[in-house]
């Protein structure tokens, strides 16, 4: 059957108000199938996406968006709203395709962007003040899950929000997921109130209207809540029960969070597509391997994740010692206190974490995990550069910023060997450790450094006949250069530990006449720029270069063009160190 809508650039949003349900249903399957397809072809955000399709479509059936406001947390889950606003999802998240979040420089139709959970509530309070300032009238939504919403932001905002004298609608999108199933007290309250509406009496006690719980696929119980919302002087939370994949079997069925996020994969069997090499190993894998071998023989190990347990890969390993590991949900904030606090009562505790959320936690892994300065452990996945989720993303921050933390220490492997090495000296290092790690590394067969850790220097993978070129990498190009370079007449050196290393390890370096410091994992002022003060600081009198990545915003790519735009990719470096050596 022929498409009843043509969902291009020319779409028109102003018509949905005119559509019959039948005809709103028919545009929420065309719009269903155009993000499957896309999320086939690029990968993406799938099953919150498909949840909120009639949400989003009554949406635009009551408010005009072109002067109403809407924010959506994280904004991971607009696509629908980008389709409807004439961005059909053309090269979704391609460096000059359609973004995967909201994005202001996109469209006039994205009026605030983040990609990190619980911003809405704050973001559209201040909308909303601004609005009041200037004396206009429109409507100010935040459109925020039932796992973002039990992060602190939300309820600082949520407290602000009683004493201001103000308004917004706040759609609680109730689906009983986040990334993979929502978990804590908050998720039980949003379940005996859909048992019980009685207990809504509680936001009103707080000077909201509650309107719920509502059918986010009926579209006739959505426009009356809305237009009721409209109405409304007070604050509305409208609570929306979805369900999260909605339209698509695969994601429909799936109850850990697989289909959350998606790689690109077969429409037909749900199967994602093979777009890696055979050797491909993911450290999220290898740590989470050896996380459960741990806990199995050590009752005193404790496992603490905030909600990616899935990507992270620990997924059978919470459900196996829920005594022992939790899923705190979107908190990461609490995750780090949480974990410290077994710390000091002479537990060791893992914390595993995206390098991209850790940001989150900074003031407690600086206030309470290294001024406590116990047996805590950070596994911190998803290091380097991301791709294609671009700015908000990017996990190339937090080498720099563990350098202004007293006490920790950092490190990264270069393969699975490593890995094994660092998680053993963990369990003997009885302060803050944090071991970062990209999501995966190609495995080329060579295997080199020692077999356990002796000490914090430098390991020493190549020691050439002259004191000419000293080459110092982090991560696991560094097996790429070693491979490229093993004929070459110098001296590579692999930095495992990127903060706390021993000082013999600069002093090694001072007898060169040039030093090359390579990281395309981490910015210049982490571990690149703290390696040449300590150089400085020992009045080495030869030449420094610097690869590693500038400290800006890095937008969205594959991971390869990310490298090659600031020549910090392992072909340009190997040419760069060849000329150096070769003295032309």
């Amino acid at each position: 059957m022929a498409e009843k809508f043509v969902l291009d650039e020319n779409f028109d949003f102003h018509i949905i108000p005119k559509l019959s349900n039948s005809e709103l249903n028919e545009l929420s399957k065309e719009i269903k199938q155009l993000i499957i397809d896309k999320c086939s072809e690029y990968g993406g955000h799938l099953s919150s996406n498909l949840g909120i399709t009639n949400l989003t479509i009554a949406l635009f059936k009551s408010f005009d968006f072109d002067k109403d406001k809407i924010i959506f947390d994280i904004g991971h889950n607009s696509y629908p709203y980008k389709i409807l606003t004439g961005r059909p999802l053309t090269k979704l998240r391609q460096a000059n395709g359609i973004d995967g979040f909201q994005k202001i420089n996109e469209s006039k139709y994205d009026v605030y962007d983040a990609g990190h959970s619980s911003t809405s509530l704050s973001a559209a309070l201040g909308f909303a003040k601004v609005r009041d300032l200037k004396k206009e009238n429109y409507n100010v939504i935040a459109f925020v899950g039932d796992g973002g919403v039990a992060n602190g932001l939300c309820f600082e905002a949520l407290n602000n929000l009683v004493t201001v004298n103000t308004k917004i609608i706040i759609i609680l999108n109730d689906n009983e997921m986040s990334i993979s199933p929502t978990t804590g007290g908050l998720s039980a309250i949003l379940k005996g109130i859909r048992k019980n509406p009685v207990v809504k009496i509680v936001f009103k006690d707080a000077n909201f209207e509650y309107y719920g719980p509502i059918d986010g696929d009926n579209f006739d119980q959505l426009t009356k809540g809305f237009e009721k919302a409209k109405k409304s002087k007070r604050s509305v939370i409208l609570h929306v029960k979805t369900a999260k994949g909605e339209g698509y079997k695969y994601a429909e069925d799936d109850s850990v969070g697989e289909y959350h996020f998606v790689n690109p994969f077969d429409k037909a069997t749900g199967k994602l597509k093979n777009l890696l090499p055979a050797k491909n190993i993911s450290f999220s894998e290898v740590f989470a391997k050896l996380l459960k071998e741990d806990m199995e023989k050590d009752k005193n190990t404790i496992a603490i994740c905030p909600s990616t347990t899935v990507g992270a890969k620990v997924t059978d390993i919470f459900n196996e010692f829920e005594g022992r590991a939790f899923d705190v949900g979107i908190s990461e904030e609490h995750s780090a206190i949480f974990a410290n606090a077994f710390g000091v009562n002479d537990y060791h505790t893992y914390l595993l974490m995206y390098s991209t959320f850790l940001q989150r936690a900074y003031d407690e892994l600086l206030h309470d995990v290294a001024r406590s300065n116990k047996h805590v452990t950070l596994l911190i996945d998803r290091c380097g550069l991301i791709g294609h989720d671009g700015e908000t993303h990017q996990g190339i921050y937090d080498d720099g910023f563990f350098y202004s933390i007293p006490n920790f220490v950092l490190a990264m492997p270069k393969n699975e060997e490593d890995a094994v090495k660092l998680f053993k000296y963990a369990k003997t290092y009885k302060h803050p450790l944090a071991i970062r790690y990209p999501a995966n590394y190609l495995d080329n067969g060579i295997k080199l450094g020692a077999k356990e850790i002796n000490d914090r220097k430098f390991e020493l993978l190549k020691k050439g006949t002259n004191k000419n070129l000293a080459i110092v990498s982090v991560g696991p190009h560094t097996l790429d250069i070693y491979k490229n370079l093993k004929n070459e007449d110098l001296t590579i050196y692999n930095a495992l530990f990127l903060k706390g290393y021993d000082e013999e390890s600069p002093n090694e370096l001072l007898s060169f006449k040039e030093v090359f410091i390579y990281d395309a994992y981490g910015l210049e002022n982490g571990f690149a720029s703290n390696l040449v003060l300590d150089l400085i600081k020992r009045n080495y009198k030869g030449k420094i270069t610097v690869r590693a990545l500038p400290n800006e915003f890095i937008t969205k790519d594959d991971v390869i063009a990310q490298e090659r735009k600031f020549s910090v990719d392992v072909d340009s470096v190997t040419k760069e160190i060849l000329k150096i050596n070769h003295g032309s």
